[in-house]
């Protein structure tokens, strides 16, 4: 139980820090008037999304942390999720197919909280629910989405 709230613990601050990092690293606008205006022309473009994703993927993280230190039977589709986002993001950028542009310790620690979720999200070793093949396939299915629609559909209808 200790484990388990120490690894929750863990990764919700780093999901908090990066999302930190990201936030002061990005050309998001802190105007709100701007985001008030309804030009969807900006928000539909991959610059701006781009910026969001890496925001999407450490608030997931952060999520999954909280869930697992408060409901440890509910953070397994959660950790799935955010463990199958950034290592499809990042075999996809090891193949060429897309560049993510992080510093190398971003991507070490990425690539490791994603294993360790997998890992506690596909075994019993801390105690919890399995993850359901229902559960595993929707988070695959999802986090594969989110990478394709995040690199593929802007490049092929050049929106």
């Amino acid at each position: 139980m200790a484990t388990r709230k120490i690894i929750g613990i863990a990764f919700s601050f780093i999901g908090i820090l990066f999302s930190i990092i990201f936030l002061l690293h990005s050309d998001l606008n802190t105007n709100l008037k701007e985001y008030f205006d309804f030009s969807f022309k900006s928000y539909f473009s991959l610059s701006y999304f781009n910026q969001v994703l890496p925001l999407i993927i450490c608030l997931i993280l952060f999520y999954g942390g909280i869930l697992l230190i408060i409901k440890p039977t509910k953070s397994n589709p959660i950790l799935a999720l955010f463990g199958f986002t950034v290592l499809e993001e990042i075999v996809f950028s090891w193949f060429g197919v897309i560049s993510i542009d992080f510093p190398t310790y971003i991507v070490a620690i990425f690539f490791a909280s994603a294993l360790l979720s997998l890992w506690i999200a596909y075994s019993d070793t801390i105690n919890q629910k399995h993850l359901s093949l229902k559960e595993g396939v929707s988070s695959l299915i999802l986090g594969t989405s989110i990478n394709l629609f995040s690199n593929f559909f802007f490049f092929f209808f050049k929106v």
